[in-house]
């Protein structure tokens, strides 16, 4: 599913127009009756029907000029608010304005303090309110009068539905332009705009609704636009079908590196993951002083003990059994409880120098990439790296601030210098391709905060790229997943009391929950 913003939309809407000639006015038309549509659905059991629509100067407006329309003609009683003078709207707005003017629709023009009380009053005995007042153009501080009526909105505690997106949510990056409309209900129309779906936004949508007003999907097409959102369908399509003549190998052999004193956690979690989400078989080469702890939790993967330079610690005395295992694998990760040290550094090292399989890098593996750079010059395999903001900001030297407010610029940026997939993950994650592609998942919740939620993340990445994705598709499906797992495990515990252990135990319904088996 493609996101967009504000310029693409501009862009679509242009071509709709002037290549594939459809009027704006059509366009317009399509975008009320969809609104209308849950308008009709969202007043249907209440015994007061009477629908305040609140409209701006712009196209936006103008969506609630038809929404006014098509409301007063089903007999629904409808009071329009004007948030300016009526003699500045234009084009196809002016000509809905026009309709309702001579249908004599009830409209209230909101300037001074005078039509603000009488605005308040007037909502109080409605049954829902239709925010139509900016669209996605907006780029500014919402302030002055429209600052006063988006409050008197909010505090109404009526039912608001918006159209599009709410007003004061910048399109480009959900980002809140000094006040915003909370709606319980948005109806977006044609395609998701990242201000839907990127936060603080996504906490000013409400209920979102997806309707399509007639752009053609031609136009979609030729734009060729980046940015997706992480679906079931999505996922599906990617997962390999388990056929019935099969065994072991045919899912895969997962290599991974993990673990150090105190922190064998990490490393099991990585491992349990992997296999809950289908890879056929697990190795994990661990420092031998740590080889009971990690047979006697991971029953089903293979250990491989190795000597230690310290103790507790992976190091390099044994590498050239470490290639060799590692090359027999499908899918290799390395990270996850590893511990910061040189010897990790120096493993590293020798690793993406003799690999060509696919390779995971998580947590101390990035540190060990940010401590020395030069590591990076070295990948040659089909890579994914997995950071938080932390994690991003030590290898790109930016500061947290900016990677959170321009997310999917510089996990971008980030995976097309180097010719890797980079995971930038937070509440809403971002999986980026190096040629561009971009993927925002939605699944998830604040309890997957937790210790060990990364290593998880990690595994399900490596136990995908062992069954046979290709690495880029393999990020996106395992983040959806991971979410997924964490929305099912919440479901059952909270979100206070949710671990990481409850997530892994999760994987294997929520694949059976989007694949169906």
């Amino acid at each position: 599913m493609k996101v967009v913003n504000s310029e693409q939309i501009k862009q679509l809407d242009r071509i709709a127009i002037d290549e594939f000639l459809i009027p704006g006015i059509v366009l317009m038309e399509n975008a009320g009756l969809a609104v209308v549509d849950e308008v009709l659905k969202s007043i249907k059991d209440k015994e007061n029907k009477e629908v305040i629509i609140v409209c701006g100067m712009g196209n936006n407006g103008g969506d609630g000029f038809v929404v006014a329309r098509h409301l007063l003609n089903k007999g629904i009683p409808v009071k329009v608010f004007i948030t300016g003078n009526p003699a500045d709207i234009s084009g196809d707005a002016r000509k809905n304005y026009n309709i309702i003017h001579k249908l004599n629709v009830d409209i209230h023009i909101l300037v001074g303090v005078n039509n603000l009380k009488k605005f308040s009053e007037i909502i109080k005995s409605s049954s829902l309110i239709v925010d139509a007042i900016f669209g996605t153009g907006l780029k500014r501080e919402v302030d002055g009068l429209i600052k006063e009526v988006i409050h008197i909105i909010n505090n109404s505690k009526k039912e608001v539905i918006a159209i599009d997106l709410p007003s004061g949510i910048c399109a480009d990056d959900g980002s809140v332009c000094g006040i915003a409309v909370r709606a319980t209900k948005t109806v977006v129309l044609a395609l998701l705009k990242l201000g839907n779906i990127n936060y603080p936004g996504a906490d000013y949508v409400g209920e979102m609704i997806l309707k399509d007003i007639g752009i053609p999907n031609k136009a979609v097409e030729d734009m060729s636009l980046n940015i997706n959102l992480i679906t079931n369908n999505m996922v599906k399509e990617y997962m390999p079908v388990r056929k019935r003549d099969t065994h072991k190998g045919t899912y895969g052999k997962a290599y991974i590196v993990a673990g150090s004193t105190g922190m064998t956690g990490a490393a099991i979690l990585s491992c349990e993951a992997a296999l809950r989400s289908g890879a056929g078989l697990l190795k994990i080469p661990v420092p031998q002083s740590l080889n009971t702890i990690m047979e006697t939790r991971l029953t089903e993967a293979i250990t491989v003990p190795l000597p230690e330079f310290r103790k507790g610690v992976v190091g390099i005395s044994d590498i050239e059994k470490i290639i060799k295992t590692m090359e027999e694998s499908d899918a290799i990760a390395v990270g996850p409880g590893s511990g910061r040290s040189r010897e990790l550094e120096e493993l590293l090292r020798n690793m993406l120098e003799h690999t060509s399989k696919p390779i995971v890098l998580d947590a101390d593996a990035l540190n060990a990439l940010a401590d020395r750079k030069e590591l990076l010059e070295l990948i040659r395999s089909k890579a994914v790296m997995t950071p938080h903001e932390g994690e991003m900001a030590r290898l790109t030297g930016l500061e947290i601030d900016y990677i959170n407010n321009n997310r999917i610029e510089v996990a971008s940026e980030f995976a097309k210098k180097w010719n890797v997939v980079v995971v930038l993950k937070g509440a809403r994650t971002v999986v980026a391709g190096p040629k561009g592609e971009i993927y925002i998942n939605t699944t998830g919740n604040p309890g997957m905060a937790t210790a060990g939620s990364g290593d998880v993340l990690t595994g399900i990445i490596t136990g995908l790229i062992a069954q046979g994705i290709k690495p880029l598709n393999a990020a996106a499906v395992a983040v959806y997943i991971h979410g997924a797992s964490g929305d099912l495990a919440a479901q059952k515990v909270g979100e206070y009391g949710l671990l990481a252990s409850d997530i892994v135990k999760e994987i294997p319904f929520a694949i059976k929950e989007i694949v169906g088996r």
